[in-house]
C-alpha cells in the first residue's frame, strides 16, 4: 500500500492526534459544519484573492463574489465498512476481490463514468496487503452518468470493478462466496521503448519483476479525462530507492469497457525529475487534467505534496504525439513554449501534491480542490476561478484535521470505525480528494460538489459532499 510504503512523506500530511470525542456528539448522517467558511489567510492562494486583474477591459463584468462553505458530508464509504474485512454496501469483498484500495479519479466518457484507482489490494488469495507490489484497479459507475449525476449516492450500492472472468480468478477457489477477481490496469510500451522506462516498480513481489506490465507501489493515476471516446490517464512514475515520485507518462485506454480488461498504451512521457531535463521543468508529476475546448490543461505539481501548482495545456488534436505543450506564467499573464525559463505558479500554496479540477458552467466557475497542510493545518481546500487560467481564489475551507467538530465524527474509536467514522486519526489522515464530474446547483443560489476522499488507515475511500453557498 502506497501510503505505508511512504510513512515518512505521509507523515506530514497526519496532524497530531485530536481529542477523540463520544459518539454521542456526532450528527447522524455524518455531517460537518466548520463554521463561516471563510476563505484563509491572504497569501496562501494565488494572492490576488480571485480579484480580476488590473487591466480588465472597459466594460468587463465584476467577479463572481467568493463560495463560503457551508457543510460536509460523507454520503458513504465505498470499500470497507467497520474495517478491512467489513464489506460496504458495494460488496467489493467478495463481487470482485477487492479488499482496500485509494484514489478513485473519476473520469466520464459518454453516459458512463470509470473510476480510476491506486494501490489495490485483494481480499482473498491475490495481491496481499503488505508483502507485495499492488496493481491498480478500474471501478465503474453500474449506474447511467445522468443517474449519478443527479443522485451521487447510487455510488454507495452500485460501484463495480473492471474484473478477470471467473475461470480465470483464484479467489472463487479460496471462498466459494467470492465471484471473480479485480483486474490490475496493464500497459503496453510504445514503440522502440520498454517498458522498464515507465515502470519502475512494477506489481508483485517487490524486485522480482514479476509483472513489468502491471504498474506497482506508488505508480499510480494522478489524473484522467476523455477524448473521442477514449480515455487518457496521467501515471506516475517512481524512483525506486528512496522511494519517491519522480516522472509522469500519459496512457491511452482505446475503447474504454466496463467488461475487457484495462490495457493501455503508453503514448510517451509528459515530465520527470529524475534530473534537470524535465520537459516541464519537473513541475507536473501528479496532474490534474481539464478538458476545455481544444485544449486539455495540466494542473500540476512536482515535488510530492511540497509544490506549488503550475499549468501547461496541449491541444487536443495533438494528443498522439509526443511534445506540443504550453506553459502558463501568471506573472505575466502569458502562454509560452515548454522550453521557456520557470513559470510562476497560478496556486502559491507549496504543500500541494494530488489535486482536482472541475468546470462548471452551471455554477460558472472552476474549481478546485486538493489536500495541503497550511500553517500547520491539514485541510481539504476548495478554490475558485473564472477562467483555466485563474486568478485563482484563496483557498476556502473543507475539512481540517484538527477541527473537533470534524473529529467527533470522522476519527474512528479503538479501531472500529462505526458510522461516519473513517480513520484512525492518530496515524492517518485524508488523501486524494477527487470531485465527481458533475455538480449540484440548488434553488437557493448554494451549490453541492460530491467527491472521493482516500485514508490509509484503514485503507478506504469514502464518498463525500461539500456545500457551498
Amino acid at each position: 500500500m502506497r501510503a505505508l510504503l511512504f510513512a515518512s512523506l505521509l507523515a506530514a500530511a497526519a496532524c497530531s492526534r485530536p481529542a477523540v470525542h463520544p459518539r454521542a456528539d456526532a450528527s447522524a448522517d455524518g455531517s460537518s459544519d466548520l463554521g463561516s467558511g471563510s476563505a484563509l489567510d491572504a497569501g496562501d492562494g494565488s494572492g490576488d484573492g480571485g480579484n480580476v486583474p488590473a487591466n480588465q477591459p472597459d466594460g468587463a463584468t465584476s467577479p463572481l463574489p467568493l463560495p463560503a462553505f457551508q457543510k460536509l458530508e460523507e454520503l458513504c464509504k465505498l470499500i470497507s465498512n467497520q474495517n478491512l474485512d467489513d464489506p460496504s454496501g458495494n460488496d467489493t469483498h467478495h463481487r470482485f476481490n477487492l479488499r482496500g484500495t485509494d484514489l478513485g479519479i473519476p473520469v466520464a466518457n459518454g453516459d458512463d463514468v470509470f473510476f480510476f484507482f491506486g494501490d489495490s489490494a485483494g481480499y482473498k488469495a491475490i495481491w496481499p496487503l503488505g508483502p507485495q507490489s499492488l496493481p491498480d484497479a478500474v471501478g465503474y459507475s453500474g449506474v447511467p452518468a445522468s443517474t449519478l449525476a443527479a443522485t451521487p449516492e447510487a455510488l454507495c450500492t452500485n460501484l463495480g470493478f473492471v474484473a478477470l472472468a471467473p475461470a480465470d480468478s483464484l479467489g472463487p477457489g479460496a471462498d466459494p462466496s467470492i465471484a471473480r477477481d479485480f483486474a490490475g490496469a496493464a500497459m503496453r510500451a510504445p514503440g522502440g521503448h520498454a517498458l522498464g522506462e515507465y515502470i519502475h516498480n512494477p506489481a508483485g513481489d517487490r524486485g522480482a519483476d514479476q509483472f513489468p506490465q502491471l504498474p506497482g507501489d506508488f505508480e499510480v493515476p494522478s489524473g484522467g479525462f476523455a477524448s473521442g471516446g477514449d480515455l487518457y490517464v496521467f501515471y506516475t512514475t517512481v524512483q525506486v530507492s528512496p522511494l519517491a515520485m519522480k516522472g509522469s507518462y500519459l496512457a491511452r485506454w482505446t475503447a474504454p469497457s466496463k467488461t475487457g480488461l484495462p490495457s493501455y498504451d503508453i503514448l510517451y512521457g509528459v515530465d520527470e525529475r529524475f534530473d534537470a531535463a524535465g520537459a516541464l521543468g519537473g513541475n507536473f508529476i501528479n496532474v490534474a487534467a481539464l478538458v476545455e475546448g481544444d485544449y486539455v490543461y495540466l494542473y500540476g505539481t512536482g515535488d510530492y505534496r511540497a509544490s506549488a501548482v503550475q499549468l501547461a495545456r496541449k491541444r487536443l488534436s495533438e494528443l498522439s504525439t509526443p511534445g506540443g505543450f504550453e506553459r502558463y506564467d501568471a506573472a505575466t499573464k502569458m502562454w509560452y513554449p515548454a522550453s521557456a525559463a520557470s513559470m510562476a505558479p497560478v496556486v502559491a500554496s507549496s504543500s500541494i501534491g494530488e489535486l482536482s479540477v472541475r468546470h462548471w458552467p452551471a455554477i460558472g466557475r472552476f474549481v478546485m480542490m486538493n489536500q495541503e497542510i497550511t500553517n500547520g493545518r491539514n485541510l481539504v481546500v476548495a478554490r475558485f476561478a473564472e477562467a483555466p487560467e485563474g486568478p485563482w481564489s484563496d483557498p476556502v475551507v473543507v475539512a481540517e484535521m484538527g477541527d473537533p467538530a470534524f473529529a467527533a465524527k470522522y476519527c474512528c474509536v479503538n479501531d472500529v470505525c462505526d458510522g461516519a467514522e473513517l480513520f484512525n486519526c492518530d496515524r492517518a489522515g485524508f488523501y486524494g480528494t477527487y470531485m465527481l464530474p458533475d455538480v449540484a446547483a440548488h434553488a437557493d443560489g448554494s451549490f453541492s460538489v460530491s467527491f472521493m476522499m482516500s485514508t490509509w488507515d484503514p485503507y478506504n475511500v469514502a464518498l463525500m459532499r461539500a456545500t457551498f453557498r
